[in-house]
């Protein structure tokens, strides 16, 4: 940038790619700046310019530079790269800072807070478009997004403890860190505005009351005499915690399911389903650990007379398709949830669970599971035995 396009640019004023800045402008106020750009479509951050677009000038601009580069570096998470220009008008010395859009969006300050660039300067985005950033970045992890208005208070650490000592044969001591540290390790808590709040897998996973805040992270199991969606049903809500809801859905579903049991003697044998329940429990995992969080709509389970449907909120993430899912190809939306559920051996993070559903259910019933995109649901429709 040349003496003749400064100027102009600063003829113009402020606008979305363009934010002028005095010289000795707090470090944090500067990293919501660029952070703001590096979300956005990028743009120049002038320093030496007051809001009214007088030329006032930087007195140590080489402090300034090196200044800006540490902002850049240890002010912003990830580190976001910009470039620096030096330009004399009238003896003033005039520091553009060029931040272009970043590749690792979203970033945020180290205070935890992320921003967007407007045509009036910059703000803090929305829940959905904090998500809408993560999704056009390609690092769409719902479960790793803050919670707002929650605290580490909301963590349950007896049941966090117990998971560690089942899961990892540790105690919370052994790792040698402070408790919040180490759930801030694991992504269980997260910086946020200046606070420590829980992330959402963190929170549904080790949460005391999770439906307090993510009212809609349940799963609804309805059940339709005949084969048909009508007036007449039973429906039963199951919230709290991820394990908790698998489990209680668990025990319903088995009611609901026809089932033969042998004595043979004074043993009695585990209760044969119509369908292999194994299958059924994958189908209810899956749904609970690659739903879209974004979408404020529960999990539903409509049990009819002739199939079972298991109707998880979002449609299949990125590349993903139905013909590779049946191949083993495994699912990334939700890494943090995933991980959780396979320390506890409740499943695999290699895509072997629906290969071996389908297998069960053809082996057993002679048909294999459907499998639907339709709106923003994806559906599994596991069919019954003719009775």
């Amino acid at each position: 940038m040349n003496k003749i396009e400064l100027l102009e640019i600063v003829k113009k004023g402020e606008d979305s790619f363009t934010e002028f800045k005095e010289e000795g402008i707090h470090s944090d106020k500067l990293a919501a700046e660029i952070v703001a750009f590096a979300n956005t479509e990028g743009g120049n951050l002038i320093i030496g310019v007051s809001d009214e677009g007088e030329i006032v000038g930087v007195t140590e601009i080489d402090k300034e530079m090196q200044r800006i580069d540490d902002i850049c570096v240890n002010n912003c998470e990830p580190t976001i790269d910009s470039t620096t220009e030096k330009i004399i008008i009238d003896d003033k010395k005039v520091l553009v800072v060029r931040i272009s859009k970043g590749p690792q969006r979203p970033y945020r300050t180290n205070k935890g807070v992320y921003y967007i660039r407007t045509s009036s300067g910059r703000r803090q985005p929305s829940r959905e478009q904090l998500m809408r950033l993560f999704e056009a970045a390609k690092t769409i992890y719902y479960d790793e997004l803050p919670v707002p208005n929650t605290s580490p208070e909301d963590i349950d650490l007896e049941y966090f403890e117990e998971f560690l000592k089942k899961s990892l044969r540790g105690k919370i001591e052994d790792f040698g860190i402070k408790t919040e540290d180490l759930l801030k390790n694991m992504k269980i808590l997260t910086p946020y505005e200046s606070d420590m709040v829980t992330t959402t897998g963190g929170l549904l996973f080790f949460g005391k009351h999770p439906e307090y805040h993510l009212p809609y992270c349940k799963v609804t199991i309805v059940r339709f005499p005949g084969n048909d969606i009508g007036e007449k049903f039973e429906k039963k809500d199951i919230e709290g915690r991820i394990t908790d809801q698998i489990e209680r859905t668990d025990i319903i579903l088995k009611d609901y399911l026809r089932s033969e049991t042998k004595i043979e003697g004074f043993k009695k044998e585990e209760p044969r389903y119509e369908i292999p329940f194994e299958s059924l429990r994958e189908a209810v995992i899956n749904a609970v650990a690659h739903r879209n969080y974004q979408l404020p709509s529960q999990i539903r389970i409509f049990i009819f007379d002739n199939r079972i449907e298991v109707k998880s909120p979002g449609k299949l993430p990125n590349t993903v398709t139905i013909e590779n899912i049946k191949l083993g190809f495994p699912l990334h939306r939700n890494p943090l949830i995933v991980s959780f559920l396979a320390k506890e051996h409740r499943m695999t993070e290699i895509g072997t669970g629906i290969p071996r559903m389908i297998r069960l259910l053809k082996e057993h019933t002679g048909r294999e599971p459907d499998f639907e995109e339709r709106d923003q649901e994806f559906v599994v429709r596991i069919w019954r035995p003719d009775l």
